[in-house]
């Protein structure tokens, strides 16, 4: 498994970002109403990023010898589960972002302003989300010295 990287995560945010806020233009050209953000939403975001660091931190535990009894397999889930609330996390802030810019125009219309505002929230919960997964899949990592170094790099023993 491939350790998260800063490069794919803001491609992927930047991406999602773009088609969200062409999106948002092309519907409010074409007459569509835009909608608040639930703050349900915001509050799932948050959830799944606590849950995420809780389990990460068994498997942080696990690897420093504390809790013996978590599973190697579980702990490996885990791992795919930070990695993917990362991913999640910041497709979510990109849309989140780019359904927000894609309305900045509007700002002096109350209505919208407020739809706006629930947008950068539902940002900012998802911000956290992806710190969250970032964390945990950090937790997760075996060891610090040459275990994770990549195949053939100058850390490996000859």
């Amino acid at each position: 498994m491939q350790h998260l990287t800063w490069r794919p995560l803001t491609t992927v945010g930047l991406a999602s970002a773009v088609l969200a806020w062409l999106l948002t233009g092309l519907m409010v050209r074409g007459g569509a109403t835009p909608l608040m953000v639930p703050w349900s939403f915001d509050v799932m975001c948050v959830a799944a990023g606590a849950a995420t660091l809780g389990f990460g931190w068994q498997v942080r535990q696990y690897l420093h010898g504390n809790r013996p009894s978590l599973d190697g397999l579980r702990a490996a889930r885990i791992a795919v589960l930070a990695q993917a609330t990362a991913y999640v996390g910041v497709i979510i802030m990109g849309a989140s972002l780019g359904y927000g810019l894609g309305l900045v125009d509007d700002w002096g219309h109350g209505p919208r302003r407020d739809v706006i505002i629930s947008a950068l929230v539902a940002a900012g919960a998802a911000l956290i989300m992806t710190i969250a997964g970032i964390v945990a899949e950090r937790w997760c990592r075996h060891g610090g010295g040459a275990d994770d170094a990549p195949e053939g790099s100058a850390a490996e023993p000859a």
